[in-house]
């Protein structure tokens, strides 16, 4: 179920009641302002904890996986945030899914074979993707994106010049250790993502959609990649709220579960795939 206006509201009281401060400035810059960010100014990047709890339950619904199962999977990346803090916390954010963190409890509840995400960016996303794969001992990740960090000159110039990552290589952020099932081809999704998932046909079980956040790109992913999604397969988006392109397809899928992680985060599960 797509977030309703109480959900919304409780969700921002939950934030507002652990980081009043943190969370006030982050409305006011992000929302109001529409500066980038640094990793460590966004309340989310500080306290995945109640990033988690706040999604914990509708994660599980959908997923099909008890609450207590994916709270121990959780608990595994705590190393992680310590590591992330210290690398990022003054470093832009350039367009990093936030709720990336929750993508390793998703990939180690659903233990995919491959997975596929459009926009690759500084690798935020692509990290606990390969770090949920690699705790799985399996699968692979398959990125598309274009060759370039996602941020622009006028929003790094708040940024000191030894802390901008305009000109660092697309994935920047991923360890070496987490690269060998990591594939990347360079290009845009309207070229690249047909005859990937056509490739990968059936033998793929998660998609991310994190590119242009437009409605004619938004709208082709998410069909292109349903139409060749495994059994059980999940459909992730980031800025569901960018355009219709989301409630459309979401209506569009009556039968599938469906739900909105803190607000932003869109995941939806093929439970059936007619003509396999």
């Amino acid at each position: 179920m797509s977030e309703s206006r109480g959900a919304r509201w409780r969700r921002r009281a939950g934030w507002f009641v652990r980081h009043p401060y943190r969370w006030s400035r982050f409305l006011i810059d992000h929302e109001v302002r529409h500066q980038e960010m640094a990793f460590g100014e966004d309340p989310r990047f500080l306290d995945w904890r109640t990033l988690y709890r706040l999604c914990r339950r509708e994660l599980a619904r959908v997923v099909g996986v008890p609450t207590s199962t994916l709270d121990g999977y959780f608990a595994e990346i705590a190393p992680a945030r310590v590591d992330l803090a210290r690398q990022l916390a003054e470093l832009p954010r350039a367009g990093a899914l936030m709720q990336a963190p929750l993508l390793y409890v998703l990939v180690r509840a659903l233990r995919p074979r491959a997975i596929v995400e459009t926009g690759i960016s500084s690798g935020y996303s692509s990290y606990f993707l390969l770090a949920g794969l690699r705790a799985n001992g399996r699968g692979r990740l398959v990125s598309l994106g274009l060759p370039e960090v996602a941020v622009s000159v006028e929003h790094e110039a708040r940024f000191a010049p030894e802390r901008r990552v305009g000109a660092r290589p697309v994935g920047w952020l991923v360890p070496d250790e987490l690269r060998a099932p990591w594939e990347i081809r360079f290009g845009p999704s309207e070229t690249l993502l047909e005859p990937v998932v056509r490739e990968l046909d059936g033998d793929f079980d998660v998609f991310l959609h994190d590119s242009a956040h437009r409605y004619a790109t938004m709208r082709f992913e998410y069909e292109t990649a349903w139409s060749h999604l495994g059994p059980g397969g999940t459909l992730l988006s980031h800025d569901v709220h960018a355009s219709a392109a989301w409630p459309e397809f979401v209506r569009a899928h009556p039968s599938a579960p469906e739900a909105e992680l803190d607000h932003d985060l869109g995941i939806v599960r093929r439970l059936d795939v007619p003509g396999r």
